[in-house]
């Protein structure tokens, strides 16, 4: 075991940059050093750890084992100290020029970024906010590493290493377009079978809420069109007599830009509860506990 009096934690820094970021000179570029500074302290840590951390392949440097079983706690612990020091201080989100990153799923930034977005400018009109899309298989990582700074997404099996809190569950309502002469001012499960629907989903192939609802009773609905926006689905929707099921949230943006009939879902369904994500390593930054503060609001009031 290296003892900890030999380690530079500059050196450590360096090591993060160059994995994270993929080779020297971005390393060099991310940190604002010279190359063969970054080259000077890869070779100093190369001798501290016996082992060459990173191996040329082409263009790439690749790392090697070792590299790769110290890359996350490096970063987690890099992450929690800066949280820590900031936390030390205080944040004024008034004069902040910070950049958060918040992970939203392609579904769900039309209803939410939007909100999201107002309310943190208003408090804080000079920090840059950035939706990004993120995988799920991928969100500890992301949320370690920094990609992410908090993230929104349904209930999730989670790690130690994360925590989470509920921005709460919402229903489903069915859009019809007015004038649909096949719809008589109400909507049973009958009339719902009858129509054919839009289905809009991000996800290629796979069943959505209502469709498993449905085969639990040995039901079947028709989705004549499958899309990846709810945008799209709706606007289909006003141009046809098919249906589109959609949470509440979208219809509520939707049905300002062009109205529709509305109506609750004619089954039951296993609500879906959504959770703001984020990594036990930035729990004590501040600016980012004002962040989620906004969220968890913004979100509820939703």
């Amino acid at each position: 075991m290296k003892r900890l009096p030999r380690l530079d934690l500059n050196l450590l820094q360096i090591f993060d940059a160059i994995y994270t970021k993929g080779g020297v000179s971005a390393a060099a570029s991310h940190l604002n050093l010279s190359q063969p500074a970054i080259s000077h302290a890869l070779a100093k840590l190369r001798a501290m750890l016996d082992d060459p951390l990173f191996i040329r392949q082409g263009n790439r440097l690749v790392p090697t084992g070792t590299a790769r079983a110290v890359a996350e706690p490096i970063h987690a612990a890099l992450r929690e100290l800066v949280a820590a020091l900031d936390g030390a201080g205080s944040f004024d989100p008034a004069q902040s020029t910070r950049e958060f990153r918040i992970g939203i799923r392609l579904a769900g930034e039309m209803s939410r970024f939007p909100a999201l977005a107002s309310r943190v400018l208003a408090e804080a009109p000079h920090v840059r906010l950035t939706s990004t899309a993120f995988r799920r298989r991928d969100l500890v990582a992301a949320l370690a590493n920094g990609d992410l700074d908090v993230a929104i997404d349904v209930d999730l099996p989670v790690e130690d290493r994360l925590c989470r809190e509920p921005l709460g569950v919402e229903p489903l309502l069915v859009a019809a377009r007015i004038g649909n002469d096949r719809i008589a001012g109400t909507l049973d499960l009958d009339r719902y079978l009858a129509l054919d629907h839009v289905f809009a989903t991000p996800r290629p192939h796979g069943p959505g809420i209502e469709d498993i609802a449905l085969a639990r009773l040995g039901l079947q609905r028709r989705v004549a069109v499958r899309c990846q926006h709810a945008i799209t689905a709706w606007q289909i929707v006003a141009k046809t007599d098919m249906l589109c099921t959609l949470p509440r949230s979208h219809v509520r943006m939707l049905q300002d830009i062009w109205p529709m009939q509305l109506f609750d879902l004619p089954i039951a369904v296993a609500q879906s509860s959504s959770y703001l994500y984020w990594h036990r390593a930035v729990q004590a930054d501040v600016g980012l506990a004002w962040l989620r503060a906004i969220i968890l609001e913004v979100m509820r009031e939703e």
